[in-house]
Parts: structure tokens; sequence; C-alpha cells
């Protein structure tokens, strides 16, 4: 099994750090969520069969990097991306999995490649309902650039977090996990990039709806009963919609997940080897 990372160049302003896992002939790549890299996923190459599990650490993470072009990431942008990482790799059909932020490429990726995809994995998936807090520090008129001078000023970021606590506005658990997190100004320079980067790169849920409904491929939506950022009940409207897709929700909170449902992942793969 592989230990060395490698560095996938598009362009001298776009490059993606992957990790491969294995020596599957199939293909699974994954996205992980906001301040991992893709050494989340190494636990999950040994728990499967036949699987090669390539991990993508997401821009402005470890190498991973997107320094120019136009400010928000656009779908059609990261199908030509990835569409030369598959050739430079030689991948053909592959399986895909998201958790949390990485979920919004999981969907744009099925979108742009659905009838090469196997599989497709959500994992508390990030931008299929909206946020407040994430709606807010995005928002185009006044609120970004109130977000971008938060990050880069941390003493009256801080007392505006205590302002809208105040307020009952936006879950307690986040506004615990915002001052645990933002302390270190390249954490805070991370999210300010991450999330406004992403502001326009998600799917509606009638496009996804019915994208998921008429694919070829199957899917798998798996949540935390206890996860407070990603809510499973906040789903359920839009998990009714989907015909066939599989739904777990498991016992745990947000931070847990990912690894408790690799074992659910390896389930539901090994019902589908030929």
């Amino acid at each position: 099994m592989s230990k060395t990372p490698k560095l996938y160049t598009f362009s001298n302003s776009i490059r993606l750090e992957y990790m491969a896992y294995g020596y599957g002939k199939k293909t699974l790549i994954c996205f992980h969520g906001f301040g991992q890299n893709y050494q989340v996923f190494e636990k999950l190459a040994t728990e499967l069969n036949g699987y090669q599990v390539i991990g993508i650490n997401l821009f402005f993470h470890g190498k991973s990097d997107r320094t120019s072009g136009t400010k928000y990431l656009s779908h059609e942008e990261w199908k030509k991306i990835l569409n030369g990482f598959l050739h430079e790799l030689g991948i053909n059909n592959f399986s895909v999995f998201g958790y949390s932020m990485g979920g919004r490429y999981v969907a744009s990726t099925i979108q742009s490649f659905s009838d090469r995809i196997d599989h497709c994995f959500f994992i508390a998936p990030d931008g299929i309902v909206k946020r407040s807090a994430y709606e807010f520090a995005t928002f185009p008129l006044g609120s970004e650039q109130l977000f971008g001078f938060f990050m880069r000023n941390p003493k009256p970021f801080f007392t505006f977090l205590y302002l809208i606590e105040q307020t009952r506005l936006f879950n307690q658990w986040t506004i615990n996990f915002s001052r645990s997190q933002l302390r270190d100004k390249g954490q805070r320079m991370k999210v300010y990039k991450s999330w406004v980067m992403l502001r326009k790169f998600r799917l509606s849920q009638k496009t996804l709806i019915k994208l998921l409904n008429t694919a070829p491929f199957q899917s798998a939506f798996i949540f935390g009963k206890y996860d407070n950022i990603i809510q499973p009940k906040r789903h359920f409207h839009f998990l009714s919609q989907l015909k066939k897709a599989k739904v777990t929700i498991l016992d745990t909170g947000h931070t847990k997940l990912l690894n408790e449902s690799f074992s659910k992942i390896a389930d539901f793969l090994s019902s589908y080897q030929d």
C-alpha cells in the first residue's frame, strides 16, 4: 500500500494533492471534510476488497491549491479539472465518496460523470440543505466582505461570535466549534477561502433528486443521529423523494461519523461485487 502522496497539476495555479491506497481493479475516489486530508481514508482502504482508494485533498488543504481564475468554483471548471485528473491516472469508471464539505464535490462529480459512476456515497453531505451560518458568511452583498474581515481580525470576530450567540439564531454547537477551531489564523483563512470559493458549488435539491432517481448507478446516504452540523432531520424531506438511494442513520455525531461509516460502505460495496 503506497504511502507517498502525489500531485496532479492542472495548470500553473490549480493542483490537487492525492494519495492512492491499495491496488484493486476498481476505484473509489474520496473527498474529505473541512480541516482534514487524504489520510482519513487509509482505514477505509483496509476494509475494502478489490478497490483502490484515492483520497484527494480539497482545495486549500495540504498542497491542493487554486490561486487564480474566477472567484467561485463552478461545476464546469471542476469537470475540466477532474477529467484531466482521471485521464492522467487512466481511470474510466469509478465510485465516489464525500464527507461533509466533500459532499459538494461528489454532487458536482456525479452530475458531470454520471455515465462513468458505479456508486456514490454522501456522508453527512454539506450543500444539500442550506445552513444559516454558511449562507450569512458567503452572501455576496456585504456579509462576505464582513466575513473576510473577521477571519483576518480575530478580536472583533470573537466579539461578534458572542453577540450572535445571544440571538440564538445559530446552533450552540456551531458557536462552540467556531471558538475552538478558529483561533489559529491559518485555519481561519482556510475557512474563508474554502467557504467563499464553494458558494455557488452546489446543486439544487430538485436537480440532485432528478439525477439520483434517473442515474444508472447506486447511491447511499449516511447521517449521524447526533450530528449538530449536518442534521439528518433537516434532510428528511429531500431523502423522502429519492426512489432508490439507501439511507442509514448511525448513533453518532459529526466528528466520529466518518470512521463509523466505513464498515457500512464496505458492506454496501461487497453486496454489489461481481
